[in-house]
Order: C-alpha cells, then structure tokens, then sequence
C-alpha cells in the first residue's frame, strides 16, 4: 500500500465503525494497565497498534476480542456491545470475528486442513466435503495450496503464520485481528505476508486490526497507527501523521532508540508483565 492508494481521512471518516472503544481503563489488582482508551476502526480500515513492553497493546487486543470485559469502559463490535452480550449473542458476534494468535497457535496433533476447518466443525453444523471445500479455498487465498495434508510441525515459520491467518478466515469474518504477524520473520518472509494481509482486505472487504512491533511493516499496511505508552495512547492517526509527530516517545519506539528506565526493577517487570 502507498500514500496514493490510501483512503483520504474524509473517506474513512465516512464510513461506519465496526469497532468503537470508550473510555476504558484496565487494571490488574492494584497496578492500572489502560488508562481511559478512546479507539475506534473503520469498515475496511488496517489498524495497526503498536507500543514496547509493557505497553499494554497486548491486553488491549484482549479486550477487542472479547477475552476480558470492559471494567469500566465500553467496547462495541460491529455494532453491539461486549460487556452487554452473554452466552449465544456472544458466540453468534465471535464468529463474525477471526483471530490469529502471535505464535500461529495451531494444534500440532492435527494436519493444517484440519486445524483450519476447526472453526466450521466447532462453530457450524456444515458438511465435511462443504468444511473441506471451504478450508482448501482459504488455504489456497493465502498461498498454502497443496500443504493441507502436512502437519505443523512440517511447515516453515512463514507457513504458519499464512496457515493461522486462513484458519481466522475461513468463516468469512467481517472483522480479523492478527496478532504479531511477522514476528520471528525473515524481511522478505514479513513482506510476503504484508502483500498477503493488503490483499486479503481487498479481496474479502474486511477490516484488520494488527498488533506489531515492525514499524516497517506497519508504515506500509495500515491506514491508521495508534501507539500506546505505559498503557495510554500516545497517537492514533494516518501514517504520514505519526511518521511525522513531533513527540519524542513516537519517535524514540519508531527509531528504536533505547530510554532511560526510572523504574525500580520490582516495577519494571510488573510492566513488562502486563504487556
């Protein structure tokens, strides 16, 4: 994705919210985590969340996909309410949501095909051939074809990565989180699967929320960046916005350069903890 083929501000102002996060705060005990997160996702918006340890992006994600309830706070998906949904709501909004996990998560007893059509046999009352079918079209989308017979433990980190990726989408979601896609990988590996997540969104009109550290990857497949610190937004807005902010703690994570910890060590794991 370039600057050229990016929707312009108004354009994604303009269309609806398939995520809309108000004033949450998170704690774990006594030591405070998210501190009041305004956030929202556009239809068919990349979002990309970024932050160093400890930033709490991790437990923010957790919240998104409806693994913790607000406390207090709220978070809409695709128009309905987490901390509102219990029991069959909640299970009919989590299948319209795909999930891939950081380290692939696929379960190394069962071959790819059968970890991607994992949802369908959980979550629908589809036919094997019709589950088969559906599984071998995402596996092909995300350039696995022919590899659904081989177990885990035969594919190359890249490979995984694609094959959790098909897994979040085989149920046609409206709404994926991909969670350190490129981590572990290789430039021309992670540059792959940058093409793979553009062209996903694309193809299936979805929209993408990524937790990454790769500021690389991140200036070339989102439309907006937010960048959390210490568990509160540091900036949420277009690429060339936070390329070019003038705070110092953006710009320290996006050049990587290293800060002065004026924690005490006990502290600075806690944080490290809750990431």
């Amino acid at each position: 994705m370039t600057a050229a083929n990016r929707p312009s501000a108004e354009e994604l102002r303009s269309r609806p919210k398939v995520i809309e996060v108000d004033h949450l705060d998170f704690s774990f005990g006594t030591r405070q985590v998210l501190f009041d997160i305004d956030l929202d996702v556009r239809e068919g918006e990349i979002m990309v969340i970024m932050g160093g340890s400890g930033s709490g992006k991790t437990t923010l994600l957790r919240h998104l996909v409806g693994l913790m309830p607000p406390q207090p706070g709220r978070v809409r998906l695709l128009g309905r309410d987490l901390g509102q949904l219990k029991g069959r709501k909640l299970l009919d909004l989590k299948r319209r949501i795909g999930v891939a996990f950081q380290f692939g998560a696929l379960f190394s007893s069962l071959s790819v095909a059968e970890n991607v059509k994992l949802p369908l046999r959980e979550l629908t009352d589809l036919e094997e051939r019709t589950m088969d079918i559906m599984a071998n079209m995402k596996l092909e989308v995300c350039n696995l074809s022919g590899f659904g017979h081989l177990m885990p433990s035969d594919l190359s980190g890249g490979m995984m990565k694609r094959a959790s990726i098909a897994r979040a989408i085989v149920m046609d979601p409206k709404l994926v989180f991909l969670d350190e896609p490129s981590s572990g990988l290789d430039p021309v590996v992670s540059s792959a699967l940058d093409d793979l997540i553009l062209k996903l969104r694309d193809a299936m009109d979805i929209s993408v929320v990524v937790v990454s550290h790769d500021v690389e990857s991140a200036f070339k497949i989102a439309d907006r960046i937010t960048i959390l610190d210490k568990g509160h937004i540091l900036i949420s807005d277009r690429v060339e916005a936070v390329r070019n902010s003038p705070n110092e703690r953006v710009q320290n994570l996006l050049h990587r350069r290293s800060e002065q910890i004026d924690l005490d060590p006990t502290e600075y794991l806690r944080r490290l903890a809750g990431d």
